[in-house]
C-alpha cells in the first residue's frame, strides 16, 4: 500500500467519525420539543456540544490509531513525537509543582493564572495521559524512542500522584 492510499484511508475514518458524531447528536436533538428548546436551548446546545465531541472523539480513536501504526516504520515522526510528548510532560509536571507555590500570587498576575489552568488540566488529564503514552511506548519503533515515551509516562505517574494529593487532601473551611 502506498503512503498517499494510507493517507484515504485514515482521512476517510476521520470524515466517517465526524458524520457520526454528525448524526448521532441529530438524534440526540430529536428527544427534545420546540418547547424545551425554547425554555433552556442554551443548556441543550452545551449538552449536545459536548456529546457530538465525546462521540467524535471516540469514533476517532480507529483512525487515529490506524495513522500511527502507518507511521510506525517512520523514525523521523516518532522521534519527533516522542520529544514533544516527553516535553509536554516536563512543562506539566512543572506547573503542577508551581501552582501550589504561587497561591496567593496569582491575582495578580495573568501568567500565573494560566499556570493553575495548566496543572488543574495535567492533574484531571493525567489518566488519559498515562494510557496514550503507555501506546505510544508499546508503538514506538526504537528503543530510544519508546524509553522517551515511558520517562514521560513516569512523568505523568507523578503527576497522577500530585493529583490525588491536590484533590483528596482536606481543605481548611472557607
Amino acid at each position: 500500500m502506498n503512503r498517499w492510499i494510507k493517507l484515504g484511508i485514515v482521512l476517510a475514518g476521520y470524515a466517517l467519525a465526524f458524520v457520526t458524531s454528525f448524526f448521532m447528536t441529530a438524534l440526540y436533538d430529536r428527544q427534545f420539543s420546540p418547547e424545551d428548546n425554547q425554555t433552556m436551548g442554551g443548556m441543550i446546545a452545551g449538552g449536545e456540544m459536548m456529546y457530538s465531541s465525546a462521540v467524535f472523539l471516540l469514533a476517532s480513536l480507529v483512525p487515529t490509531g490506524l495513522a500511527l501504526w502507518f507511521l510506525r516504520r517512520s523514525r523521523r515522526f516518532w522521534s519527533a513525537f516522542s520529544s514533544a510528548g516527553l516535553i509536554f510532560a516536563i512543562v506539566g509536571l512543572a506547573a503542577v509543582l508551581t501552582a501550589p507555590a504561587t497561591t496567593g500570587l496569582t491575582a495578580g498576575v495573568p501568567l500565573l493564572l494560566f499556570v493553575d489552568l495548566l496543572s488543574l488540566v495535567q492533574m484531571l488529564g493525567s489518566p488519559l495521559w498515562i494510557l496514550s503514552f503507555a501506546l505510544f511506548a508499546a508503538l514506538a519503533p526504537a528503543p530510544d524512542l519508546r524509553r522517551r515515551m515511558l520517562a514521560a509516562l513516569v512523568i505523568e505517574f507523578a503527576i497522577a500522584g500530585c493529583g490525588l494529593v491536590h484533590f483528596m487532601a482536606t481543605q481548611p473551611p472557607i
